[in-house]
């Protein structure tokens, strides 16, 4: 035998250390790592976006087959900018005391 303890022990503390560790690693992760001199991150990645709105990415692609939010190609990835997101946003804020029939969504 290679190990000095019990195979079914090994595999318990293995596994508790990769739980501390991918725990870890959501904590120290932020959402958007990179900004700009502006205090903004210059693009996005899907999965961003897609937390952002908590949207799937079916969903996030139907709305740019759609129009609603243009992305950018680069190579093989798609990516948002910053400006676009925040445009969507802005397009779809809905004033106090103002209600909209689902025929105007």
């Amino acid at each position: 035998m290679l190990f000095p303890i019990e195979p079914k022990e090994f595999w318990q503390k293995l596994k508790a250390i990769v739980e501390q560790v991918v725990i870890e690693h959501k904590n120290t992760v932020p959402l958007l790592q990179a900004f700009d001199k502006n205090g903004q991150r210059p693009l996005l990645k899907v999965y961003e976006v897609c937390a952002m709105f908590k949207i799937s990415k079916p969903t996030l692609y139907d709305w740019m087959a759609q129009g609603k939010l243009p992305s950018v190609k680069i190579e093989s990835r798609r990516f948002f900018r910053w400006e676009d997101v925040d445009a969507l946003i802005a397009s779809n804020v809905v004033k106090p005391g103002v209600v909209q029939k689902p025929s105007q969504l």
